[in-house]
C-alpha cells in the first residue's frame, strides 16, 4: 500500500512539472520572422516557412513544410498578395485546431496603403508585359504579386513606423494564446517597438542630411520607405518581377534618368546586378544595392540589421 501511494505521489509530481508544448510559430518572410522572434524571447518558437534562398515569389510547398505548418498554432504574414501561397494552402491543407492567422497589415488606414504608383516611367506594352511577352522577357511562372497592376504594393515591411504596427498586431494574438507569458512577450515587445522607433528616427535624421535624394531602384518595393524618408523613387528597372524589361521601356526609363539626373541606380542581393551593371554603364552613374529582405538567414536582429545596411547603401550613394 505505502508502495503504491509513493509511485501513485511521484506520477502525479511528473504530471503538474511536465512542461506544456511551446507555442510554435510560422512566418512567411524573414522579415516578419524577426518580428515574431523578438516577442517570443525563449517562450515561444519561431520558424520561417521559405529557406534562406528561397524568396516569396519562388515558394513552393514541400512535404516537410506542410508538417511544420500543421504543427502551428500561430501564422504570420504580411498578406497584400506577396504570401499568398500561404492563403492557399491555409484551405486545402490540415492545420492545427485554433490555428490564429496574423495578417501585419490588418489594421492598417487604407490611405495608407499605396497602389502601385504611377511613376514618371511607365511600360506602354503593358499587357505584354504582364503576360512575360515583352521584348527578351519570359513567361512569370508565378501567380503571386504584380507589381504592375496596381493592386496594392506589398511592401509594407520596408516601412519601421508599419513594422512597429506589425509587431503590435503579432503580440495581440501571442498574449490570447500564450496568457502564462504574456509578461515577457509585453516586455519584450514594448523594448522592440522602442528600438524601431529609434531606428526610425535614425533613418529620418540620416536621409535628411543627404541633399541628394533623387533614386532608381531594381524592384517597385521601396515606395513606402521613400514616402516615409522623402526620397524621390524616380523609376525601377524591373516593373514586373522575373520579366526582363523591353528596349522601349529601358529607353524611356533611361530618359527620364537623365531627365531627373539620378546618380544611381540601386541592385539587390536576390537577383543579378548584370542588367542594373549595363545600364549603369550605359549612363555613366552610379550602382548601389538596397536589399528587399525578403530572404536571408532569419534571426532576432535579421530586421533592423538589414534596414542599417540599407541607409548606409543609401548613404553612400547619395551623400
Amino acid at each position: 500500500m505505502f508502495l503504491f501511494r509513493g509511485c501513485l505521489i511521484l506520477t502525479l509530481v511528473a504530471l503538474s512539472g511536465a512542461a506544456a508544448e511551446p507555442l510554435r510559430i510560422l512566418a512567411t518572410l524573414p522579415a516578419l520572422h524577426s518580428w515574431a522572434a523578438k516577442v517570443a524571447g525563449p517562450d515561444a518558437v519561431v520558424e520561417t516557412l521559405p529557406s534562406a534562398s528561397v524568396g516569396p515569389h519562388d515558394f513552393q510547398f514541400r512535404p516537410s513544410d506542410l508538417r511544420r505548418l500543421a504543427r502551428a498554432n500561430v501564422v504570420v504574414m504580411n498578406g497584400l498578395g506577396v504570401d499568398g501561397w500561404m492563403d492557399k494552402a491555409l484551405r486545402n491543407n490540415s492545420t492545427k485546431p485554433g490555428l490564429r492567422v496574423v495578417t501585419v497589415a490588418d489594421g492598417l488606414k487604407s490611405q495608407w496603403i499605396l497602389e502601385v504608383p504611377e511613376l514618371e516611367v511607365r511600360s506602354a506594352d503593358k499587357e505584354d508585359s504582364r503576360s512575360g511577352r515583352s521584348s527578351g522577357g519570359r513567361p512569370d511562372e508565378h501567380d503571386h504579386h504584380d507589381h504592375a497592376d496596381h493592386g496594392p504594393n506589398p511592401h509594407l515591411w520596408l516601412d519601421p513606423v508599419f513594422a512597429r504596427h506589425g509587431v503590435s498586431n503579432i503580440l495581440q494574438t501571442m498574449v490570447a494564446l500564450d496568457p502564462e507569458h504574456a509578461d515577457g512577450y509585453r516586455r519584450r515587445a514594448a523594448a522592440y517597438l522602442d528600438e524601431l522607433e529609434g531606428l526610425d528616427s535614425e533613418i529620418r535624421s540620416a536621409v535628411a542630411r543627404l541633399q541628394d535624394r533623387r533614386i532608381v531602384t531594381f524592384h517597385d518595393a521601396f515606395p513606402y520607405f521613400c514616402r516615409r524618408y522623402g526620397l524621390e523613387l524616380v523609376g525601377v528597372v524591373e516593373e514586373v518581377p522575373s520579366v526582363e524589361p523591353s528596349p522601349r521601356y529601358l529607353t524611356e526609363l533611361v530618359a527620364a534618368i537623365r531627365k531627373s539626373k539620378v546618380r544611381v541606380v540601386f541592385s539587390e542581393p536576390q537577383f543579378h546586378p548584370r542588367l542594373v551593371r549595363r545600364l549603369a554603364e550605359d549612363i555613366g552613374i552610379k550602382v548601389g544595392e538596397l536589399d528587399v529582405l525578403e530572404t536571408g538567414t532569419p534571426s532576432p536582429g535579421f530586421y533592423v540589421e538589414g534596414q542599417r545596411r540599407n541607409l548606409k547603401a543609401l548613404e553612400a550613394a547619395l551623400r
